[in-house]
């Protein structure tokens, strides 16, 4: 049953839920069929209110790398995400990214960069520190690429996170790499 006009799931995220048990549950493909569908229903659903959209950043900035792997579909993700957050009303953008080596070899980078050099270098350096390493990416971001601006509280951490459509991007190039070990 819907609540405030939300599939359950929906709300749940909308109000702060914890993820760890969507995470650590052992039948894999039913958490992803499940969180895939909720993305579908989210595409087909804008928010009702504006102030959805605002809560919805907020859950995004805090939680991102666990929707991305509940979502495990980039592509769905970030379509998804073009739907539910407010919209990036700013010019083209010089963004950096801290990104695993891994991720940056592959081509599924994350969807949240930063003007800040030095944000980037922290994750590089940390979070994504991980496997080969850490690598900052940089990118003359078009404005047609970048979703969403900051969330508030990505501004109260000065983290500035923009939401970055990578199918959208020109050129992204290795700046810098932290090394494990």
């Amino acid at each position: 049953m819907p609540k405030n006009g939300y599939p359950p799931l929906l709300f749940n995220i909308l109000e702060g839920m914890y993820y760890n048990p969507h995470i650590e549950n052992p039948d894999k493909a039913k958490t992803k069929q499940l969180w895939q569908e909720l993305m579908r229903q989210m595409i087909d659903a804008p928010p009702l209110k504006p102030e959805d959209s605002k809560t919805f950043h907020l859950r995004w900035t805090e939680s991102a790398h666990k929707m991305r792997e509940l979502v495990a579909d980039d592509y769905l993700l970030l379509d998804m995400l073009r739907i539910w957050l407010p919209a990036y009303s700013g010019q083209d953008h010089i963004l950096y990214r801290g990104e695993s080596i891994e991720r940056w070899e592959d081509g599924s980078v994350g969807s949240g960069w930063t003007p800040k050099l030095e944000t980037a270098q922290m994750f590089a350096g940390g979070l994504n520190n991980v496997g080969k390493g850490g690598v900052v990416l940089s990118t003359a971001a078009p404005h047609a690429s970048i979703i969403a601006g900051p969330s508030s509280h990505s501004i109260y951490l000065q983290e500035f996170e923009h939401t970055v459509d990578r199918r959208k991007l020109n050129l992204v190039s290795a700046v810098e790499f932290f090394r494990t070990g």
